[in-house]
C-alpha cells in the first residue's frame, strides 16, 4: 500500500514538472522560481521534498538528521549547509526587502 502512494506522488510529482500545455520539461530557471520546497536526497537515494515552514532543527551527526515539528525526522545524505543554502534562496525568492540591495 505504501509503495502504491509513493509511486503515486513520485508521478505527481514528475507531472508537475511538465508544462502543461507544452508537455515539455520546464527550463531549470523555471523550476528554481517555482520551487516551494526544500530538496534533499535520502540515505537510500530517494528524493524527498520539505516544506521549510515545518522544519523545526538540523542536526548534522555523520548524515543530516532533519527534525519537523510534528516530531517525524528524515535522515539525508545533503549537508547542513546545502540544507540551509536552499533555505535562503527561497526565503529570498518569496519575500521581498524594501532596503536591501541585491
Amino acid at each position: 500500500m505504501a509503495d502504491r502512494a509513493r509511486e503515486l506522488r513520485r508521478s505527481r510529482m514528475e507531472a508537475e514538472k511538465r508544462h502543461p500545455a507544452a508537455g515539455q520539461s520546464i527550463s531549470r530557471s523555471e523550476e528554481n522560481r517555482e520551487r516551494t520546497m526544500i530538496e534533499a536526497t535520502r540515505l537510500n537515494g530517494e528524493k524527498i521534498y520539505l516544506n521549510l515552514i515545518q522544519i523545526e532543527s538540523m542536526e548534522s551527526i555523520p548524515e543530516t538528521k532533519i527534525k519537523m515539528m510534528n516530531g517525524d525526522y528524515f535522515l539525508v545524505k545533503d549537508s547542513v549547509d546545502s540544507i540551509i543554502y536552499q533555505m535562503k534562496a527561497l526565503a529570498n525568492s518569496v519575500l521581498t526587502f524594501k532596503d536591501k540591495i541585491r
